[in-house]
Parts: structure tokens; C-alpha cells; sequence
């Protein structure tokens, strides 16, 4: 008997396609050229995505771009090592070896911009920080004559190899310098290189540096989002800070998303909001301003917002005017609010009528904290009933606010206690 291969048809090509890999689905795209536009138009489901500037994780597989300075011998500056290690420097470098600002590069057609008014223009090429490195070089130099000396003596100094190792570094630092006063290129070929990991395993593709490293960032989200009609994201990560370089109408179906409070506005422009959000949770490191009176905020059904302490009383406000049902509140693992915190923010949260069942929720590191929040909401009102770890008083509006705290399921990354207010019926 002879067997043939049937080639599979348009329908059974979809469906296949919509229960594979993503990252599979990347490959199969770029090596089947006959079938990319199919690839394209089935719906991608993502279990995870977080975005950088130059780098995109899918699903934990991470695409990873740097610019990597290859060396013809061996004696390679250690700083510049320890970069290309990691996959090259994450900046552009001009033609004397100076790296170029992020914050100095065009925004394209497409990009979304995360940039603030203030924004540090830091360059490295100026005559004062050409001062600083040569008075550290001078410094170190010294010191090394020092122990030299000390060492002819028969004086034994455990310091030597890394006072070297800081003039190596000083004189890599000044060589852009060198190079621009004399019109030299710098002792290197420079390559853009690609790095794509999973778990431990690591491939790399290098390209030459001919373009700029936010051109290949471009071109590299355009390859594996552009010209799709429907992307569903789990979980969507937010990490940039300047500008993510992605195609042009980008958009997101997403069921979680994580950012910054001074990101909200940008996140929400790609984040396809005809569908409701369940879980937004939002990292509080500036001023809060107008952020949580986004529709991108209010609508989300589940809100998180981690913050630090100095930021409590502009978050008791905010809480008082946010229409979402359930609400957690996370601290930073580095600081260690008080009773009066927890309680202060949960009088904000019912500074407003709340319906039947919305909620707030507290990560606690101990249970005395729970004890003492619980002795504050009996010392401030009238009636109560109280039980094992519970308080309940009643409202105004013939609805009760029950306060209670348990043993913690980590949810908060708080490995004790989870305190809980929740509007009930009586």
C-alpha cells in the first residue's frame, strides 16, 4: 500500500494554530512563509507578556536586545565584560563609544511614551565628567605607587589587584574621550544582538550595528505582534520607563495587568477596554495626582495597589472616590506601617456609600497588628459585636461592615495575616 500526505486544510490550520505556543508559532511563521497570514488573523493567547524598552517576555521566553562590543584580544575592560554578559547595553553608542540617553531618541509612529516632563537627560560625555574620572584614575594610580612601594619594603597588600582592576576601569571610561578629541573609533566592533532565553537555555543571533538599537527593539515587537487582530493576554507586565517600541495600533485583550501609577494612562491605550478587566494592580512610587479617577482604574473589577507609607494620605483620598468593588492594599516589603495606617485607609474606603459586598483587603505581618486595627474600628464606633479575630457594625444604610483577619495564603506576598472589610447584609 502507498500512504499520501494530505495537506491539512484552512479550518484544521486554525484550530491548530490557536491551541499552539505562541513562541512555537513565531518559529513556524518565520520558517513557513505560505502560511503567515493565516498565522496572523488566528486569535494569540498569552499566558504572560511583559515589555520593556528592548526586551519582550512571552510566556517566560524572553527576546532580549543590547548592543555587545566585541574586543579582538582577549583584555577587555571588566565593566564592559560583565554588559555583554547580560546581552550588551541597553543604550545606543555613538561613534566614539559614548552612550546616547534613552531619553533622546525619537518616538515612532506606533510607540507609546512613558516619559515624564522632568526627565533626567543624564549624559556621560561632558568635560565634568571627564574631570571625575581622570581625578579617580590620578587617585588610584597613586594608590597602586603606594602599595608598590609598601610591597618593595616586604609589606604584603591584599588590596593590589583591585586597585588595578579600578584603573583599568577608569582608563575604559576616558578612552570615548581619547577618541573624540582625536577623531579615532574605539577598539571594538559593535553588534546588535538578539538573546532569546528559556529556563537555562540561551540563543543568540547578532546583526550588524547599522541601525539604531530602538529601531531593532521596533522591528522586533512588529515581527511578533503586527498586522494581528486579536491578542489575549493573561497576564500583561508593564516595565518600560521610556518608551515601548511597538506597532503601530497595538492593542490587548487582557484579564490582568500590572504597571506603575504613573503609567496608567499609557497602559490604557493598549489595553482594548470593550472587555472588563478583572485584576489591575498598580505599584504607587510618585505622586498620585489623578491617576485611580481613570476609567482604566475605576473599571477593573479587582484593583491592587501596592504603596509606601509616605504616600497613605493621598491614597485615604483617592480610596474615597473609587467605585470598584473589591480593593487590596499592599505595603512594600521594606517598611512597616501601624495599626493607625491600616485603619486610617479603611475610613477612607468608607468615606463613600459602598453596595452589598464590595471589599477591602489588608496583607498583615502580624497578628498583634490585626488585634490592634480591630481595637481601633471598636474604639470608634458606638456598636459593635465582636468574635475570634472579627468585629461587626452596623451602618447607617441597613447594611453591617464586617471586619475580620485570618492566616495568609501569600496573596499579599505576606507570609501571615489577611485582614478583610467587607460591606455585608445585617
Amino acid at each position: 500500500m502507498v500512504s499520501h500526505a494530505v495537506p491539512m486544510g484552512y479550518e484544521s490550520l486554525r484550530t491548530v494554530l490557536l491551541h499552539t505556543d505562541p513562541n512555537l508559532r513565531f518559529k513556524i511563521a518565520q520558517r513557513i512563509p505560505k502560511i503567515r497570514l493565516t498565522e496572523k488573523a488566528v486569535p494569540l493567547r498569552i499566558k504572560f507578556l511583559e515589555l520593556r524598552e528592548f526586551s519582550t517576555t512571552v510566556n517566560g521566553k524572553s527576546y532580549k536586545l543590547g548592543v555587545y562590543r566585541h574586543y579582538p584580544t582577549e583584555d577587555i575592560p571588566r565593566s564592559i565584560k560583565i554588559e555583554n554578559s547580560k546581552g550588551g547595553v541597553s543604550r545606543d553608542l555613538d561613534q566614539y563609544g559614548f552612550e546616547i540617553p534613552n531619553s533622546s531618541t525619537s518616538i515612532l509612529n506606533g510607540d507609546v511614551s512613558f516619559r515624564t516632563e522632568n526627565e533626567d537627560d543624564h549624559r556621560d560625555d561632558t568635560e565634568e565628567t571627564e574631570r571625575g574620572y581622570r581625578l579617580q584614575l590620578k587617585h588610584h594610580e597613586n594608590l597602586l605607587a603606594k602599595i608598590n612601594r609598601e610591597e618593595s619594603r616586604g609589606k604584603t597588600e591584599f588590596s593590589k589587584k583591585g586597585v588595578q582592576m579600578m584603573i583599568n576601569e577608569y582608563r575604559s571610561k576616558l578612552l570615548p574621550f581619547h577618541c573624540r578629541r582625536n577623531s579615532l573609533s574605539p577598539p571594538y566592533t559593535c553588534y546588535i544582538q538578539l538573546t532569546i532565553t528559556q529556563k537555562d537555555a540561551a540563543r543568540i543571533q547578532s546583526y550588524l550595528y547599522n541601525h539604531k538599537l530602538y529601531e531593532a527593539a521596533k522591528k522586533l515587537n512588529e515581527n511578533l505582534f503586527a498586522n494581528r487582530h486579536v491578542i489575549i493576554v493573561n497576564q500583561f507586565k508593564n516595565r518600560c520607563f521610556d518608551i515601548l517600541r511597538i506597532p503601530i495600533g497595538f492593542k490587548i485583550f487582557a484579564n490582568s495587568v500590572y504597571g506603575y501609577n504613573s503609567q496608567i494612562i499609557p497602559i490604557s491605550s493598549i489595553v482594548d477596554t470593550s472587555r472588563t478587566l478583572r485584576e489591575l494592580t498598580v505599584s504607587v512610587t510618585s505622586e498620585l495626582v489623578s491617576d485611580f479617577q481613570h476609567s482604566f482604574v475605576r473599571n477593573a473589577e479587582n484593583l491592587s495597589i501596592n504603596i509606601h507609607t509616605e504616600r497613605i494620605d493621598q491614597l485615604v483620598r483617592d480610596l474615597g472616590t473609587l467605585e470598584n468593588q473589591h480593593v487590596q492594599i499592599a505595603f512594600y516589603r521594606c517598611v512597616d506601617p501601624n495599626p493607625l495606617d491600616y485603619f486610617k485607609l479603611m475610613r477612607g474606603w468608607l468615606s463613600t456609600e459602598r453596595s452589598v459586598g464590595s471589599v477591602i483587603k489588608f496583607g498583615l505581618k502580624t497578628d498583634q497588628i490585626g488585634e490592634e486595627i480591630l481595637e481601633f474600628v471598636e474604639i470608634f464606633n458606638e456598636e459593635t459585636e465582636s468574635s475570634y479575630r472579627c468585629i461587626t457594625v452596623p451602618l447607617g444604610d441597613a447594611t453591617k461592615l464586617q471586619v475580620s483577619y485570618v492566616l495568609s495564603n501569600e496573596e499579599f506576598n505576606v507570609p501571615n495575616y489577611l485582614l478583610t472589610a467587607e460591606i455585608m447584609r445585617p
